[in-house]
């Protein structure tokens, strides 16, 4: 069976080509018979078949990229505690505000 997408070959019964992914055979959503990946339209019964937009691409290998990140790590005192007493909701509005507070770089450094 040859895939209408990339024109490789497949073994008969497959539903997808092993070359480039595309959808070999489409199951007719109504009559459920099983028609070519070419057909808009059911053998069967003539309903509508879905059919994919685009052919599946194999993922891009990608190169690495180094970058160089600042990352702020903070411990809450009593947070657990804090947790087992109050609600969730409450919990999140006051990491909320918390969050929203601005702070200087040298507070840090204290």
């Amino acid at each position: 069976m040859k895939c209408p997408s990339c024109q490789s070959e497949n073994a008969e019964g497959a539903k997808f080509c092993n070359e480039c992914g595309y959808r070999l055979t489409l199951p007719c959503p109504k009559c459920k018979s099983v028609n070519p990946g070419s057909h808009k339209f059911c053998s069967e019964c003539g309903s509508p078949l879905e059919t994919l937009t685009e052919t599946p691409k194999p993922a891009a290998a990608t190169e690495a990229e180094r970058k160089q990140v600042t990352v702020l790590f903070s411990d809450l005192s009593g947070y657990t505690a804090m947790t087992e007493k109050l609600d969730p909701e409450e919990v999140k509005e006051i990491l909320t505000s918390w969050r929203r507070q601005p702070f200087s770089v040298n507070a840090l450094r204290a």
